[in-house]
This record gives structure tokens, C-alpha cells and sequence, in this order.
């Protein structure tokens, strides 16, 4: 067992060493963002910090919505930041260039699944773009980052820290304490991370800062610093394998906790946005239960003959039908073409208060609105 986790602790310092190395090549730069220059159009403005904040968090949305990996939202948004620092993107762009950075993660890190395809990826996130339009931003986002999409991320770089951490057993009195699987206390780190890079001042901090930053916060390393002379000694080690500055360090654990402090309160604006969405009336007929229930059949006619031109029952039919008390529901049935209709009386929906007196027929044999779509049972449920 000793044998299998210094293999394990071994691997994993080799990947980290390989990350750090090529961390560098991947870190993105939007100080521009929020410079106005002369020559902008304000009808045609850039993209700025808060509107490429809104689209990131709307990623984070859809690969939630989705269940992708978290690797693929990092990976999307180390695309879309490294495109934003290289090239000047319009605002009416934006939607088109985060869909296509999505899509290009997707595609890379998730292989032998069952993907969306293209249409599916630009209706559920509403991104205002035709899939030509997305094929073409592809193009132009590979060309311009020269087909590299093997990024180093925070992510990448937390989840090796965290591993080296769980392996030399330093955090099992914190995982013992907090009741979590070494699973569990990642999946919580990482859901923090997600948060951050959702919001663009941290993209200033390289990913080894940021993912150390982030770690130290989440393990309380200041309270145990006395305490635990192991914890602090690993995570010293890991600063100076990670080559850390460490003024950068403490000023990214300043803004983590003020941020920390804030997502965690009751009022919090962690990204917690949800699409919005917008049916035509058209697609709205499409999903009402009603209308799939419906049945086109011919009107009875007064003078008994139905739709069909076949004549009704006779008189003494009619006269029994009359004289014998009529149920909620009455089914009239003609001989030759075993065609029947059902007449339901009006019972108002709950929900809308709306009364029909002549409702289509339901196969469930139990009245349904024609404007809620729902049967009065459920709608007053």
C-alpha cells in the first residue's frame, strides 16, 4: 500500500511540474477590456469586463444544465479569455464566440459521449446564432489560438494540488472534522472556482496563485499554521514547486475572501442565472396536453345526420335518449362507422376560470382545459 501511493504521490508531482511549466502559455490578459478608445461606436461598443462576466456565468449554466465535466467550463473560458485578450469582439458577437468556445471544449475533452449537436447547443443557450454563424466562429477562434486547446487551468492545477494533499494524508483530520470524502471537499472547492472565474478580476492571478489562493481559504491554513506544521510545511513546498510570488499570493487571498465572505451570504450574487424562456404561441399549442389529446371528429348535426352524411338514430332513439337522465358525460355512437364524440359539460378549470360549454374529445375520458392545457383535478392540485 506504501508502494502504491508513493507511485501515486510521484505521478502527481510530475504532472504538477509539467502544468506549471506550461501554465505560462495559457494565461490570458484582459486589462484591455474596460479601456475606451476613441474610435469605439457606442451603437457597436466592445465587449466589456461585466458583459463577458454574464457570459461566462451563462456557461456555467449550461454545463450544469447539461452534466458535462467541470474540465469543460475551464476550458471554455480559458478559450473565450484568450481570444478576448488577442481580438477586439463587438457586443453582438459575444453570444456566437462563448456557444463556440463551449463547443469547442465540449469537443475536445469529452469524447465517446453523446454530445448536442450544434442546433441543440444554440437553442438551449439562446445565443441569437445560426449554425453556419457558429462553424465560422469556430474556424476563426482556431485559427487565431493556432489549435491549442491542451490548457493548463485553475482547475487543472487545484485538483492536482488537492490530490498531492489527500495522498500524503495531511487533510484527514480536516476531512474527519467537516464528516467529507476527499470527493466531496473537491467537488465543494470546485464549485467555488467556478464562481471565481465567473468574475473577471481574477483573471489577473495565474492559475497556480489562484488555485493555491483558493485551497489555503477553503483549509483555514492561518488558523492551523500552529497547529498542523505538516499542512503548512506541504503547501510550502507546493508555493515553491508552483514558483508563487507571494505578494501575489496575499493579494489574491484578500480579494478571495472579501468574494468568499460574499457568496456565501444569504444575499449573495454568486452566478446563479437561469435562461429565460421564450415560446411562440405556435410551440406553446405544441406542448398544452390538451392538444395532444384531441381528436379531429365530425360535429353531430341537428337534424341527425353526423359529418360523415350517415343518418342519425331513430325517433324512438331519440325519444328514450331524451326521457332517461343524462350523465356528465353522454356518448352518442353511430352504427355504420363506429364514429362517436363525446359532449362534456362545463366545468371551470381552477386554474384559469375559464368555462367551455363544448370541449373536444379526450381520450382519458376526463375534461381538460383548452387554455391551461390541464385537467381541473390537476389544476386545482
Amino acid at each position: 500500500m506504501c508502494d502504491r501511493h508513493a507511485a501515486d504521490l510521484g505521478r502527481l508531482w510530475y504532472q504538477l511540474q509539467t502544468a506549471v511549466r506550461r501554465a505560462p502559455s495559457y494565461q490570458p490578459n484582459l486589462i484591455y477590456l474596460d479601456m475606451v478608445e476613441d474610435d469605439d461606436d457606442p451603437r457597436d461598443p466592445v465587449v466589456s469586463s461585466m458583459q463577458r462576466d454574464d457570459a461566462v456565468d451563462r456557461l456555467r449554466c449550461l454545463n450544469r444544465c447539461l452534466r458535462f465535466k467541470h474540465e469543460a467550463f475551464a476550458l471554455a473560458v480559458n478559450i473565450l479569455d484568450r481570444f478576448l485578450s488577442i481580438m477586439k469582439v463587438r457586443v453582438k458577437f459575444l453570444g456566437c464566440l462563448a456557444i463556440t468556445s463551449y463547443f469547442i471544449a465540449i469537443n475536445v475533452l469529452e469524447e465517446g459521449q453523446e454530445l448536442p449537436s450544434p442546433v441543440h447547443l444554440i437553442r438551449i443557450s439562446q445565443c441569437r446564432c445560426t449554425e453556419a454563424d457558429l462553424f465560422r466562429m469556430e474556424g476563426i477562434v482556431c485559427q487565431k489560438l493556432y489549435h491549442d486547446f491542451g490548457a493548463v487551468t485553475p482547475l487543472t492545477l487545484l485538483q492536482l494540488y488537492h490530490g498531492i494533499c489527500v495522498t500524503t494524508g495531511i487533510m484527514d483530520a480536516i476531512l474527519e472534522k467537516r464528516n467529507l470524502t476527499p470527493a466531496e471537499h473537491l467537488e465543494q472547492i470546485i464549485a467555488k472556482l467556478e464562481a471565481c472565474l465567473c468574475r473577471a478580476p481574477f483573471t489577473k492571478f495565474t492559475a497556480p496563485v489562484l488555485a493555491m489562493s483558493l485551497l489555503m481559504c477553503e483549509l483555514d491554513v492561518f488558523d492551523t499554521r500552529d497547529s498542523d506544521p505538516g499542512l503548512c510545511s506541504t503547501l510550502n513546498t507546493l508555493k515553491v514547486a508552483s514558483q508563487i510570488n507571494e505578494q501575489h499570493l496575499v493579494e489574491c487571498q484578500k480579494k478571495l475572501e472579501e468574494f468568499l465572505l460574499q457568496y456565501s451570504s444569504p444575499v449573495s450574487r454568486r452566478p446563479t442565472s437561469r435562461f429565460t424562456w421564450v415560446l411562440s404561441s405556435r410551440t406553446a399549442r405544441q406542448l398544452r396536453p390538451s392538444m395532444q389529446w384531441a381528436m379531429d371528429l365530425p360535429t353531430i348535426l341537428e337534424d341527425g345526420t353526423d359529418g360523415y352524411g350517415s343518418s342519425g338514430s331513430s325517433e324512438e332513439d331519440i325519444s328514450s335518449e331524451e326521457d332517461s337522465p343524462r350523465s356528465d358525460t353522454d356518448v352518442v355512437c353511430s352504427d355504420d362507422d363506429d364514429v362517436f364524440q363525446t359532449e362534456i359539460k362545463s366545468t371551470p378549470c381552477f386554474r384559469c376560470h375559464i368555462q367551455k360549454s363544448r370541449q373536444k374529445f379526450c381520450p382519458i375520458q376526463q375534461q381538460c382545459c383548452n387554455t391551461c392545457g390541464q385537467l381541473p383535478q390537476q389544476a386545482g392540485a
